[in-house]
């Protein structure tokens, strides 16, 4: 798609800037970034020499034994691994020849044994067999035998065949197969099963195969759940990438094109199988926000969609809804607390008698886990938490065993850890202590009621990021380190990537480990004491290295305010040149659910591009960014969701700066995309920032978070819970502007908080104000770029255009690029915004003015 840029001044937006224009040849410019390294290393390049970079285990039933897919210089392979304690066998799982010259000859399509056109497979039950998918056909090969048969094309909305295993067990999870759009969700021994259609519910006892309609009422935006195929649903659908869920109600990801009216319902089954509970939501209120599809043949399409805002009145409602079989319908149970509260982790403990819920209020500062008897709507509550200056990020309930002790999810001591609490509630002890973050349930003995829990910052000497594997007793002894090693144990990048995997019977653990500067090795270790048994895989980097590949150098650094320690990565050009100097750049991410800074390793492909022009660049943590600290760090910028992260950006360049000599801190830039978009626009609009940041890319930013999701501003930057009558800012919010709308959490900084329950709803509302980047368009310096996809449903191009609305008001000079068709993420445009981006900074920060005419070499 092609993309359309111009810039900004005197109130004009017709003149592009071309600034100190050349029409010398490329071989003629006298500064020149090195874009034959650069162009090494394009996503193009990196694309077919990237291969496969941590063991997936996908397990045989119950037992040990698994298997993986994995790709290296040598091709792609399926492997079979049978784990002992001396260290255990590795095998191929068939042999790939047999298999591509059989399904070239059923197919009639020329397959390469090196790179079958399939990587995930299906178990039968027997394990004597897999199935796999190819072009919409559904194959079969038997071990035994080393045949392919074909089991012809597969059926839209067909339920899995019983004869297919479905892997529950930890790791890479099933190794795919069952039916694509299946509606069916059935209870824990299938007798009966419910679906949605047009709105409403409906249950299939197998017994009489009677099909009965338990709902009524069901409506759209207050659904049960249903399919929609009209032609908005197809424009979402095509910017999600496949298929939409209507009102979050039903877990189907079949595209808008299917006829089937019929839908799978989230609802949760009782362990008994004969209840379910079901979350609807009532989004009848909520208004909507609009893009238009300007590429649409053979005339431009308008999107709607439904989409709420910080502080607005009408947004989305949670009910619990119950139905127990034999009943004639679902019925509403009254579980309201507070106004807009939300509802979660719902679940039946030990039968369909009693189902449990936590729900949290608006402002997620408080949550309350609750108890409902379905036949009477009584409410015990079991325990509550709350919280002020941050918000609660609750995780999933777990039982040492079912009716018995549960485990919640805590940072009432600043830091994240799990509490033992009796089944009808009550705090036994922690199950974990210290000063770390003990982050995620990975397994429970329900035998030994021993847990394993993965957690982060615990291990002296480590990056705090780093991922580990430990084992608790449930009393809380016992406490064992199972994946020993400085590194980041975990098969998948960020704050939340999987863990340090435990096999079913718990003797062994397949553990995944690397570190920026050490790609990933796969491992077997000893279930009991952790010991590495042997060696799966490493990451294959030979084809990287022959193009001259350097891993990223890492570094740690002080925040601002000189005490806390900061992480970060750098890569340097590969011709590196320790006495020359180099602008350094800086890609963002404010958070607060991650802080932008890579822990395990990665390849980082536009970053580590970037570089070889002739750049120093980093990535580097802030306070108020990731959740793998403290709360205090976690939540720093809490309140001030604009600026809270510039200090220690900028603090973190200047002592780099006086590290190494080879970075010129009179030449900083910074880019970023979303939240780092946003960021990066406030680095060059708010001072003193804006005099040391010379060049920024922004892409997508929401630089007006008042127009942006709702949910995610109040979480964030904090909402005021104010009485309704002292409100006399919702004029203001309207349509004022200036001081007025200015610099805090709330519209009316003078209106009283009040306490929110069950009794004051109608006496309430929901105050927030987002400090913006447009309210600083007057301090422009340097050269900023801002760039936006013109169909992001995600983070509206409102904002974006809002920005650019206020500094062509304010005089100043900017770049602007649109992206048509493109949603949040540039899909189709991304190496071409990764070229823009390149030239950018090219020609502010080594004066290569790289953009002499149109061609792009």
């Amino acid at each position: 798609m092609a993309l359309a840029a111009a810039s900004a001044a005197s109130g004009s937006v017709a003149q592009a800037q071309l600034g100190p224009q050349s029409t010398q040849a490329d071989e003629g410019r006298a500064n020149k970034g090195n874009w034959t390294l650069a162009n090494r290393f394009s996503t193009a390049a990196l694309r077919a020499i990237s291969y496969t970079q941590a063991v997936q285990p996908r397990f045989l039933g119950q037992t040990d034994s698994m298997y993986y897919n994995w790709k290296d210089r040598n091709g792609n392979r399926f492997m079979l691994f049978v784990p002992s304690p001396t260290g255990g066998t590795k095998r191929l799982l068939f042999d790939p020849a047999k298999l591509a010259e059989q399904l070239t000859m059923l197919s009639k399509k020329p397959y390469d044994a090196t790179n079958l056109p399939f990587q995930t497979i299906t178990f039968l039950k027997s394990h004597k067999a897999f199935r796999f998918t190819v072009d919409t056909v559904r194959y079969e090969w038997t071990l035994a035998t080393e045949t392919l048969k074909s089991n012809g094309r597969v059926v839209r909305n067909a339920p899995t065949p019983v004869d297919e295993e479905v892997n529950t067990q930890g790791g890479g999870g099933p190794g795919g197969g069952g039916a694509r759009g299946e509606f069916r969700n059935y209870n824990k021994d299938s007798s009966a099963f419910v679906f949605a259609r047009m709105h409403n519910l409906y249950i299939v006892e197998k017994s009489s195969n009677d099909t009965v309609q338990i709902s009524t009422d069901g409506a759209m935006d207050y659904s049960f759940g249903y399919r929609d195929t009209t032609e908005n649903a197809r424009q979402l659908a095509a910017l999600a990438g496949g298929g939409q869920q209507t009102d979050g109600e039903q877990d189907d990801t079949d595209d808008a094109n299917n006829r089937d009216q019929r839908i799978r319902p989230n609802v949760s089954w009782s362990p008994d199988g004969k209840s379910f509970a079901f979350v609807r939501r009532d989004q009848r209120k909520v208004k909507e926000l609009f893009l238009v599809n300007v590429l649409a043949q053979p005339r431009p399409v308008l999107i709607h969609y439904k989409y709420t805002m910080p502080g607005e009145e009408d947004v989305t409602r949670s009910e619990l809804w119950t139905y127990r079989r034999g009943d004639k319908a679902v019925k509403q149970i009254n579980v309201a607390k507070w106004k807009d509260q939300s509802l979660m982790n719902v679940h039946w403990p030990v039968n369909g008698d009693k189902v449990r819920v936590v729900r949290r209020d608006r402002p997620q500062r408080a949550v309350d886990f609750i108890e409902v008897d379905v036949a009477t709507g009584a409410i015990k509550s079991l325990l509550a938490d709350a919280i002020e200056g941050a918000a609660l990020e609750p995780k999933n309930i777990a039982y040492l065993k079912q009716g018995g002790d549960f485990l919640w999810w805590s940072q009432k001591t600043g830091w994240g850890m799990y509490y033992v609490y009796g089944f009808d509630g009550g705090e036994k002890r922690p199950l974990t202590t210290g000063q770390w973050n003990a982050n995620s349930i990975v397994k429970i003995d329900s035998t030994t009621q021993q847990v394993w829990v993965s957690g982060q910052g615990r291990e002296a000497g480590e990056q705090l990021y780093q991922t580990h594997l430990y084992r608790v007793n449930g009393d809380g002894t016992g406490f064992t380190l199972l994946d020993a090693g400085n590194a980041h144990h975990a098969t998948t990048l960020g704050e939340n990537g999987t863990p340090s995997v435990v096999s079913p019977t718990k003797r062994y653990i397949y553990d995944s480990f690397s570190r920026m500067d050490m790609p990933f090795k796969s491992v077997l270790r000893d279930g009991a004491t952790g010991r590495i048994l042997s060696t799966l895989e490493e990451m294959d980097l030979t084809k990287l290295k022959e193009l001259g590949f350097k891993n990223a150098e890492t570094f740690s650094v002080k925040a601002a305010d000189g005490v806390t320690e900061l992480y970060g990565n750098m890569w340097k050009p590969f011709d590196f040149d320790s006495t020359k100097k180099y602008p350094i750049i800086t890609y963002v991410y404010p958070g607060p659910q991650t802080e932008g800074m890579t822990t395990g390793f990665s390849v980082r492909g536009p970053l580590m591009q970037l570089a070889q022009l002739g750049f120093i660049v980093i990535e580097v943590g802030h306070r108020g960014g990731s959740p793998l600290r403290s709360l205090a760090y976690h939540r720093y910028g809490y309140g001030n969701m604009r600026d809270y992260a510039l200090a220690d950006k900028k603090y973190a360049i200047e002592q780099l700066g006086a590290r190494h000599k080879f970075i010129d801190l009179d030449k900083v830039g910074i880019f970023g995309h979303s939240g780092g978009g946003f960021m990066t626009a406030a680095a060059l609009l708010l001072p003193p920032y804006n005099e040391f940041f010379k060049v920024g890319w922004s892409e997508s930013g929401n630089h007006d978070n008042n127009i942006y999701n709702q949910n995610w501003s109040e979480w964030n930057h904090g909402v005021k819970v104010i009485a309704k009558a002292d409100s006399a800012a919702g004029a203001v919010r309207a349509g004022g502007t200036g001081a007025a709308r200015r610099g805090g959490p709330a519209a009316n900084a003078a209106a009283r908080e009040v306490v929110q329950d069950s009794t004051n709803a109608d006496k309430i509302k929901f105050d927030i104000r987002v400090p913006t980047n447009d309210e600083l368009a007057g301090n422009l310096k340097g050269n900023l770029a801002l760039a936006t996809g013109d169909l992001d449903n995600n983070v509206h191009p409102g904002g974006t255009i809002r920005l650019a609305n206020a500094l062509i008001k304010a005089n100043k000079r900017f770049d602007f690029f649109i992206y048509p068709g493109e949603p949040h993420g540039y899909r189709g445009t991304g190496p071409y915004n990764q070229r823009m981006l390149m030239e950018y900074f090219a020609e502010h920060l080594l004066g290569d003015y790289y953009r002499g005419n149109g061609e792009i070499k």
